[in-house]
């Protein structure tokens, strides 16, 4: 035993060990606060024991092949070692999907053994109950691949019980293929244990989603600092301070600073309208455009490889790559005196512009469409497949803005977060 103090009736979250509510040192009700006492219930369990070889060699072989993080591997691993026993599926509750067997008409199923089973339900019932549309995804593995992405609180039952259910079912099931698992996000660092606290929102610990939209902090902000901050190999801790930090220093003077001061100076000096590039491709500007698609594709690997840390790093890495072009061309000197060359930093600007809202977008979605609004590209299908587009094609990225285009108006997308508003929202979210 862990001595893990809240730990649940069925799983430790401190050590992660399966456990049974009899096994809880110091039981206490949720709601009432009582000691309950132990009674006989009849229960339903699935013999995970009995299919251990099965699962164990569909985890084995998937874990490399679909290249599992880390922690997912090893926590699955270390039960698998330990040998599956039975597990209980139903429990003595009001709320649940019910069991459709006469005897057990007063149970309903544990959730966590339903809940990867109703995603396949839910497939059915969104393309339509009455179908079998579902099959096309849900039995299908030829076609479809599964990618999940979970707490590590629950990798066990996505990566040996829902799996253990659908090989026991002896159909032709879509298996797991990938999943990445996180460690734990924490609130701040409690003053009195030096240690960093657990998000509650019982005990109005930490920050919650439908309170960041009352923070007057845009979306992108968020996701940025959730998603730099992610929990990958161990757990990290939400700090305001960091969080300030980061909007104030990589979105407002990284990412921020190059969008803007390129929009800004092509609505100021080009009338809003991208100049052709002109003549042959300038050694700089081939350099750099070598360099970002260089970028881009280990960018591309990183996310295939659900390394989502280290995409979003290269990203922001792009966008410094930017920032120092932008700089080292001092296009606001050259306009005045270089027609030529203003036009072609002005017209590889722009273009890299589009590239770095692309990769943007599967972390900042909001800014993403800021950009496409404020450099008036209607967003199609064609950019869902612009990563495909560019794959292997870097000259494709010289030209994904034909000149004479006419962008919208610009407007800064991130700002400034004081001291002062800082100190008030971590008072007002413990």
């Amino acid at each position: 035993m862990c001595h893990f103090y809240d730990a649940r009736g069925d799983q430790c979250d401190g050590c992660g060990k399966l456990i049974n509510a009899i096994e809880l040192i110091k039981p206490k009700c949720s709601l009432c606060k009582a000691t309950p006492e132990p009674r006989e219930s009849k229960h339903i369990f699935i013999d995970l024991g009995k299919i251990q070889p099965k699962c164990q060699e569909f985890v084995e072989k998937q874990s490399v092949e679909g290249k599992w993080s880390y922690n997912a591997t090893f926590f699955t691993n270390n039960l698998l070692k330990e040998g599956l026993h039975g597990r209980c599926i139903t429990r003595d509750l009001k709320w649940g999907t019910p069991i459709p067997l006469e005897e057990y008409n007063n149970k309903v199923f544990y959730v966590w053994f339903d809940a990867p089973i109703g995603y396949i339900s839910i497939t059915a019932n969104y393309l339509g109950a009455e179908t079998e549309d579902y099959r096309k995804w849900w039995q299908n593995k030829e076609n479809v691949e599964l990618f999940q992405f979970m707490g590590k609180d629950n990798t066990t039952f996505h990566t040996l019980i829902f799996p253990s259910s659908l090989i026991g079912s002896g159909q032709p099931w879509t298996m797991l293929k990938t999943i990445s698992t996180t460690e734990f996000l924490n609130y701040e660092i409690d003053e009195e244990t030096g240690k960093p606290k657990k998000f509650s929102k019982s005990r109005g610990v930490g920050i919650f989603g439908d309170d960041a939209q009352n923070t007057g902090i845009p979306p992108e902000v968020w996701r940025y600092y959730l998603l730099s901050n992610r929990p990958e190999q161990q757990d990290t801790v939400f700090l305001w301070k960091d969080f300030i930090a980061k909007n104030n220093s990589e979105l407002l003077k990284n990412l921020g600073n190059f969008s803007n001061r390129c929009l800004k100076f092509l609505a100021a000096t080009f009338d809003g309208v991208v100049p052709v590039y002109e003549g042959e491709r300038h050694p700089d500007d081939t350099k750099f455009l070598s360099t970002i698609f260089a970028q881009f594709e280990e960018y591309l690997d990183l996310l295939e490889k659900i390394k989502i840390k280290d995409g979003l790093r290269v990203a922001m890495n792009v966008s410094s790559l930017c920032n120092t072009y932008w700089q080292d061309s001092q296009l606001w000197t050259i306009a005045k005196s270089d027609k030529k060359r203003a036009h072609q930093v002005m017209n590889t600007a722009i273009q890299v512009t589009q590239v770095l809202a692309a990769m943007m977008e599967p972390y900042m979605p909001s800014f993403s469409a800021k950009i496409y609004h404020q450099l008036a590209l209607k967003r199609t299908e064609t950019h869902d497949v612009l990563f495909e587009f560019l794959t292997g094609h870097p000259e494709r990225m010289e030209s994904l803005i034909p000149g004479g285009h006419k962008i919208g108006e610009p407007q800064p997308i991130f700002r400034e977060i004081s001291e002062e508003e800082m100190e008030s929202l971590k008072k007002r979210y413990g």
